[in-house]
């Protein structure tokens, strides 16, 4: 099996040398990409460490970010919890730190604090080695990859919030679906929060206070209730209308009526 020379990445070399050791995977690591890929994790592990406060080691020895097993869903799901804390440090943020729950235990994946707020947050990657459910429409497949886990989810903010005096709970998917981060919107995103909120019965957003997308093309759509915009974010945008939950932050690129047609 061809291994790539990573002796210019090293933090890639570090993190990601047993997972390419043990199995090929063109989609998470496309050979016509490289080597600007690896340009851009070598980067993303940097801002990791820094943001976090933590030694490659002290990483490395989380199951998260622990490579070495050849997961492909592990991988994109560790590579989550990076980007998001980037996202968190360019909107300011601060003191952002993996939450560490008790054994056995459910909790969030982040705790950041803002505007004198202690924010949870709980991140769901929607991976590439899932799929959407086939003839829907792009942002009713993602609606629905969403439900799967918002349940869980909530569970383990609350039991976050609880323990760590948390004011504000944040929900965070990560898109990593690729026609989903080309053609849904702001307004795409709005309904997709709407739809969660009146979830019939079970209103799958009750008791989290904002819902944050960051897509596959680093856009960050963030919709907060009352509550979350304790936080604070007007370098973010103007609100939207439409929803209790309301966006706060608009994508830097619009959608084409592509988005509104039926995934093959």
């Amino acid at each position: 099996m061809a291994h790539p020379d990573l002796s210019v990445h090293p933090l890639c070399s570090y993190f990601l040398s047993g997972y390419l050791s043990s199995r090929e995977d063109p989609t998470n690591f496309p050979p016509d990409e490289c080597p600007a890929l690896w340009d851009r994790y070598e980067r993303l592990f940097e801002s990791g460490l820094q943001v976090l406060g933590l030694t490659k080691e002290a990483l490395k020895g989380k199951p998260e970010f622990n490579f070495d097993s050849g997961d492909a869903a592990n991988l994109e799901s560790g590579m989550a919890i990076l980007r998001v804390s980037e996202a968190l440090r360019q909107q300011n943020f601060v003191n952002v730190a993996l939450v560490r729950p008790r054994k056995n235990a459910p909790g969030a994946d982040l705790t950041c604090e803002k505007n004198g707020q202690k924010v949870c947050l709980e991140v769901k990657t929607i991976t590439k080695q899932s799929s959407g459910l086939p003839g829907c429409f792009f942002e009713s497949q993602l609606y629905e990859k969403i439900r799967e886990s918002v349940s869980k989810a909530r569970a383990q903010l609350e039991a976050s919030a609880k323990e760590l005096q948390c004011t504000v709970k944040i929900l965070v998917c990560v898109v990593n679906w690729l026609a989903q981060s080309i053609y849904l919107n702001q307004e795409d995103y709005q309904q997709i929060v709407n739809r969660l909120e009146r979830d019939g019965e079970q209103k799958s957003l009750t008791g989290v206070d904002g819902v944050l997308f960051v897509t596959k093309m680093g856009l960050q759509f963030l919709f907060l209730n009352e509550r979350g915009k304790l936080i604070d974010l007007p370098s973010m945008g103007p609100l939207a209308s439409g929803a209790s939950m309301k966006g706060v932050a608009e994508g830097r690129m619009g959608a084409t009526q592509e988005a509104r047609r039926r995934a093959s």
